[in-house]
């Protein structure tokens, strides 16, 4: 029997066994952790992410855990015993001005950051230019700020860390192994059913993300995730065009991220193109109605369209002087995990007293380090970087009528932009 059976091997679920594993082995008692994966190591969306590690934002929590979690990450070594290669080029953050020349919203921000030791400082066009090399396009009616502790890795440098530390641990990890039945006795799990056999555990954690509806609804657990398309286009460019090590640029104006990428290429993904409120109504009659894996694979919903490069093209000579020669490298498909209120579900499930839920809500991959550190030290029992950031607002038990009511009542008519103001954080 194992300690904890993980299932799902995306970038959290194996962040939650790494943890939970290295706890395990300083008690010395010789428990193990096991981590399930129908597929091979992070192969769906924990593949497909920007690589982008930056703090700011605008709900205080997800800032502290932000910045908690870019310093793990830079001392990676630490925490999970071995090394990984970052770019640590910084962000510059670009917004557009008000009719009155101010930006508050982002002057407040700032203000916010600072109270958590987070540099977020306002910089002028010159100086983000010189930041970026002389390509850069600035406009005098926009504000510039500047995240030096922001940095990017490369996905598949991710995955072949995670992978060092899966065995540098002592993780069981079973790939091309899928859950086909989970087997309840009453309030707790006792094991899953796959196609390589039976898991026996003391403890659950669900890190299916896309997945959980289909495989948790069984056991009666409404578990609101849906997920939410990005297109991902890189540019290849000549090496004497482009400066390679420039920071990632959050561009507000034109809702689009920038980063270098390996081999001389740019990098340009939005986010996400609708709103919160577009996003909700897909819970807003059964918070399992939603899409999930299955639209993911389908490789339909994988591929760019034509007009889907062009867009990119076109945003990207808006912001750098030196595009019109670019060439089209590489494009795909991206998806975040999406729940309603874009949080995470994070901790111990309300009906199940042996399951815990490790889903990300929107750009989980730069949380990763906490996310698993902290659902790890909830099995365990211990409050370290639990104390750090209000916890228990992650939990599913939230999902209830009357936080519903209050949410819907915040982001009814919501306009869609790259990031949530206060106004419809809960």
């Amino acid at each position: 029997m194992y300690h904890t059976v993980v299932i799902g091997g995306g970038c959290l679920g194996a962040a939650t066994a790494i943890s939970l594993q290295k706890k395990l082995n300083k008690v010395g008692k010789g428990e193990k952790v096991c981590l399930i994966e129908k597929a091979v190591l992070c192969a769906a969306e924990s593949s497909r992410h920007s690589g982008i590690v930056r703090s700011a934002n605008a709900d205080p929590d997800a800032s502290m855990m932000a910045s908690i979690s870019t310093k793990m990450w830079k001392n990676i070594k630490e925490h999970w015993g071995i090394d990984m290669e970052v770019d640590e080029f910084g962000a510059i953050w670009i917004a557009k001005k008000n009719s009155d020349g101010d930006n508050p919203a982002w002057t407040d921000l700032s203000k916010r950051m600072e109270k958590i030791d987070l540099v977020f400082e306002e910089i002028d066009p010159q100086s983000a230019i010189q930041k970026c090399g002389t390509t850069l396009i600035t406009d005098n009616d926009e504000s510039y700020y500047y995240e030096p502790a922001a940095f990017q890795l490369d996905p598949s440098i991710l995955r072949t860390a995670l992978y060092e530390a899966i065995e540098e641990n002592g993780v069981e990890l079973f790939e091309k192994t899928e859950v086909e039945t989970i087997v309840a006795n009453g309030n707790s799990i006792q094991s899953c059913l796959t196609n390589n056999g039976k898991f026996d555990a003391k403890h659950f954690v669900n890190a299916t993300g896309a997945w959980s509806s289909q495989l948790f609804t069984k056991l009666g657990l409404k578990i609101p995730v849906t997920i939410e398309p990005v297109s991902v286009v890189n540019w290849m460019e000549s090496p004497k065009q482009i400066k390679y090590e420039y920071p990632i640029i959050a561009d507000y104006t034109n809702l689009c991220y920038f980063r270098s990428w390996r081999g001389n290429k740019m990098h340009a993904h939005q986010p996400r193109k609708r709103s919160v409120y577009e996003i909700a109504k897909n819970f807003i009659n059964d918070l399992t109605a939603v899409n999930g894996g299955e639209y993911l694979n389908e490789p339909m919903n994988q591929s760019l369209a034509y007009n889907q490069i062009k867009n990119y093209e076109d945003i990207s000579k808006k912001r750098f002087s030196n595009i019109d020669k670019t060439v089209y490298a590489s494009g795909y498909r991206s998806f975040f995990d999406i729940t309603p209120d874009l949080r995470f579900i994070l901790g111990k499930d309300s009906k199940i007293n042996n399951l815990f839920h490790n889903l990300g809500s929107g750009q989980a991959m730069k949380y990763t380090p906490i996310l698993g550190e902290a659902l790890a030290e909830d099995i365990i029992g211990e409050k370290n970087v639990l104390k750090k950031f209000d916890y228990e607002k992650f939990n599913i038990n939230r999902f209830g009528d009357d936080y519903m009511k209050e949410f819907w009542n915040l982001v009814n008519g919501e306009e869609n932009t790259l990031h949530r103001q206060g106004k419809n954080t809960l």
